[in-house]
């Protein structure tokens, strides 16, 4: 039926328009409401992304640079305090002096530590780097109760704090340890005494660090693939051809990301070298420890701190370099 013209077919006409046109009023409010909730929720999660990054600003960046500028000789302002009970202090003017680092490093009881600092780290991570592997990789290809249960119990050291495992170690590698009475039981005297040497450092930190090792690389092998494995095998290829030819080469981002994050631990690590290291050399945690509070020389601790920071730099550079590669190579 068809509408009539006039005022009343001219008014429908006109509501119908503005009704295909606009929007019902009654929605506009929800939506609004909708965009600012949408819009304060991504404020709070910006703001919760942005908390970390401020927290390390303030605890982690200001005092590196109060650090650095304590080391370049800039004795005044917020280094006032420390350098006015410090000694041997060498001040800077303009950018600032060199005379701390250069007195640091032609010293050669600093040489050693720095060696001895390198050497404990780098055969600490290879042998944690092998250990885990080896567990987990032999576990995933020959499955036993045997394995099962080393790697269970090289994960304990985790829940043991680092303080009672190091009194405990030093106790049992003394002199009048376990190690040492075994050995003069079998007629050799003073041969398994670890404590207050380099090698029980490393023994030491193996043992701490080998839980994260075994727990990262027990993910890394369960992400492979039986069917590249069932492959293998059924090429004849023996279990070490395996594990070398397919399994390692699929583990790369975890051997890695262990090697540099036991090597960075170990670092910085100041226990289980205070307790079980020697008095000479001494690993660089430790000496910037006794720097500080026993010889009361902080832009000297400083320099030693910034010499840690370098390491770190360069295993940092070294995990960049080895993830870079591993995106290469796919």
């Amino acid at each position: 039926m068809a509408l009539s013209s006039g005022p009343l077919s001219a008014e429908l006409t006109a509501g119908v328009a503005v009704t295909d046109r606009d929007p019902s009023p009654a929605r506009r409010p929800g939506k609004r409401r909708r965009a600012s909730d949408e819009g304060t929720r991504g404020g709070l999660t910006s703001l919760l992304g942005f908390l970390p990054l401020a927290f390390l600003l303030v605890f982690g960046g200001i005092p590196i640079v109060l650090s650095l500028l304590l080391m370049l000789g800039h004795l005044g302002g917020p280094n006032s305090a420390v350098s006015s009970l410090g000694q041997d202090e060498i001040p800077g003017r303009g950018i600032g002096t060199l005379g701390a680092i250069t007195q640091l490093f032609e010293n050669h009881a600093y040489l050693q530590d720095i060696s001895a600092t390198a050497i404990v780290f780098v055969v600490t991570s290879a042998v944690v780097l092998v250990f885990a592997t080896t567990l987990t990789l032999w576990h995933r290809l020959r499955p036993s109760r045997a394995i099962a249960t080393l790697q269970f119990l090289a994960v304990i050291p985790l829940f043991i704090p680092v303080v009672i495992a190091s009194f405990s170690l030093w106790t049992f590698w003394g002199s009048r340890g376990f190690t040492n009475s075994l050995a003069q039981l079998a007629g050799i005297s003073n041969a398994l005494i670890f404590s207050g040497k380099l090698q029980g450092v490393v023994l030491a930190e193996v043992w701490v660090s080998l839980p994260f090792a075994v727990l990262l690389m027990r993910a890394g092998v369960a992400s492979l693939t039986d069917s590249s494995l069932d492959a293998a095998r059924d090429a004849g290829a023996r279990p070490l051809t395996v594990a070398w030819r397919i399994a390692l080469p699929q583990l790369r981002k975890e051997a890695t990301i262990v090697f540099c994050f036991t090597a960075v631990g170990v670092l910085g690590s100041f226990t289980v070298p205070y307790i079980i290291g020697p008095s000479s050399p001494l690993m660089l945690g430790v000496d910037a420890v006794n720097t500080f509070s026993s010889y009361n020389q902080p832009q000297q601790a400083a320099v030693i701190g910034f010499t840690i920071f370098v390491l770190a730099a360069l295993i940092g550079c070294l995990y960049a370099l080895g993830s870079r590669r591993r995106r290469v190579g796919r």
